[in-house]
């Protein structure tokens, strides 16, 4: 970690940006795993006196933030570095992964007002950049203190939660947030996983099942109809990338479901489940 000094301030959801710093950091030691390497996580200013054009993209010049996040892993071919931003797209085998990283790393950064580049060839390893624009400073305290004055929702809540999500940068940012907000969260890696798990006879009370659509071998879909057979009442929530009516047509049948779309942020996570746990 090699933070710069007297960093300027950022306007972000911090649990997006946490989202975006963690899909990253598991990239990057996925890249890894076979020769081993270093992670780096680098903060620092910037001032972008002209424009900079990088592909199909043209970053105005201004102030920034930059976070670069560098592995000394495998690299990425040249011809897969257009697309690595693509939403499905993945140099993963086949059930490693939904493709959804990345252009989730996108999706927020972009949202945000920011830029996100990357530098790499193969075995040289992959440095990602991400450009947030300085928040002007001025009139910062009176803002914040205008929203204490406002409040926020409590989001706070008990119960056990099975969280089912084969993306571990999701799941890890998924179950962190919520166990901050008071529950008691259980891991699943694959809708099998899941199944496994609520089927033994010491299996733990759960209160809602959190679950992602897509995933392999056996889908979220697939794994909650088994789960009603014998757990019909259970709670549920769907998190997907696609859009709702892609996914509402994929479920199929008259059941109300609820539904929570990829990207989403900390708030949005904690006030769905606080929502479906109190009906």
């Amino acid at each position: 970690m090699l933070h710069g000094r007297d960093l300027g301030l950022v306007k972000v959801d911090q649990g997006q940006l946490e989202q975006v710093i963690i899909n990253l950091c598991v990239n990057a030691r996925d890249a890894m795993v076979e020769t081993g390497g270093r992670l780096t996580v680098v903060t620092s200013n910037l001032h972008v006196a002209d424009p900079v054009q990088r592909a199909t993209e043209t970053m105005p010049a201004g102030d920034y933030v930059v976070i670069e996040v560098i592995d000394t892993g495998v690299g990425i071919p040249a011809e897969n570095l257009q697309r690595i931003f693509e939403p499905f797209f993945s140099t993963k085998e086949l059930g490693s992964g939904t493709g959804l990283g990345l252009s989730t790393v996108y999706g927020i950064v972009r949202q945000t007002g920011g830029f996100v580049f990357v530098d790499s060839a193969p075995g040289d390893g992959a440095k990602f950049s991400i450009y947030l624009p300085r928040y002007q400073e001025e009139g910062v305290q009176a803002a914040t203190l205008d929203k204490g004055e406002k409040g926020s929702a409590d989001l706070t809540g008990t119960g056990r939660i099975l969280l089912v999500e084969d993306e571990d940068a999701v799941r890890v940012f998924s179950a962190r947030a919520l166990r901050n907000k008071g529950y008691e969260v259980v891991e699943a890696k694959s809708g099998e996983a899941a199944l496994d798990l609520l089927r033994r006879p010491d299996r733990p009370e759960v209160d809602l099942i959190v679950t992602d659509v897509v995933m392999p071998q056996l889908d979220g879909p697939a794994m909650i109809r088994a789960v009603r057979e014998f757990m019909p009442d259970v709670k549920v929530i769907f998190i997907s990338g696609y859009a709702e009516e892609r996914f509402r047509s994929s479920v199929g049948g008259g059941e109300v479901v609820e539904f929570l779309p990829k990207p989403f942020s900390l708030k949005q996570l904690a006030g769905k489940v606080k929502e479906v746990m109190e009906r």
